[in-house]
């Protein structure tokens, strides 16, 4: 059952892919960070598929930095929350993070679907909060690459944390621990991978992508 939150919390792929424009529809992560125990619309067998990729993606991927004789440390291990001074709680969970000998970090993340903006900003805001989730990264520069199915990677150097994208993160942040929340913009393409259903949304759009297919569109008198 759907309940207001003891505290304000948010998921890092929550605030990434409302940063990079992939979710347009503030009022849905703006839900789920004052609400818990909303339904969620069910998984399909393409998650399933997804999950087993990405488990074999990140074993090589593992596999890889230790054979370089790198500590490698995977997911639950990476598990962190960080709170702003207004008690608001961000949480996040790398899939890999690598330590060489000379002591740089790189964060890793796997991604099986097709490369999008919020892939790196994901990786970026992870490198901006393990410093001060963990003594083990407190002080440390940070690198970051994002690895995709087909082989390609992502490098992101340190540099890229600076005040700009802090200043950026600050923004979005205000917005979601805001006591009003933003407007809904909902659209079947919107809607289409939200986990949020009617029950909670009821301006949900549901759509079997036929309006948007070629060759389908509707004929206009002109």
């Amino acid at each position: 059952m759907t309940r207001k939150r003891d505290g304000l919390y948010v998921w890092v792929t929550w605030l990434s892919r409302m940063m990079s424009g992939e979710v347009t529809c503030h009022w849905a992560p703006w839900f789920r960070t004052h609400y818990t125990g909303y339904d969620r619309a069910p998984s399909d067998f393409q998650v399933a598929v997804w999950t087993a990729q990405h488990t074999q993606l990140l074993d090589e991927i593992a596999r890889e930095r230790s054979g370089l004789g790198e500590g490698v440390y995977r997911e639950d291990q990476n598990q962190f929350r960080v709170r702003r001074a207004s008690g608001l709680v961000i949480a996040g969970k790398p899939d890999l993070i690598a330590i060489d000998r000379e002591g740089q970090c790189t964060v890793y993340d796997i991604k099986t679907g097709n490369p999008g903006h919020s892939d790196i900003m994901q990786v970026m805001l992870y490198m901006l909060l393990l410093p001060y989730s963990s003594a083990v990264y407190k002080g440390k520069s940070l690198m970051g690459c994002v690895v995709y199915k087909d082989g390609n990677r992502s490098g992101i150097p340190a540099k890229a944390i600076d005040k700009d994208f802090e200043s950026c993160v600050t923004y979005f942040l205000n917005i979601l621990e805001s006591d009003t929340a933003p407007g809904q913009t909902p659209s079947p393409a919107e809607c289409r991978f939200c986990e949020l259903t009617t029950v909670d949304c009821p301006t949900r759009r549901h759509s079997d992508g036929s309006e948007m297919t070629p060759g389908n569109e509707p004929e206009i008198p002109l």
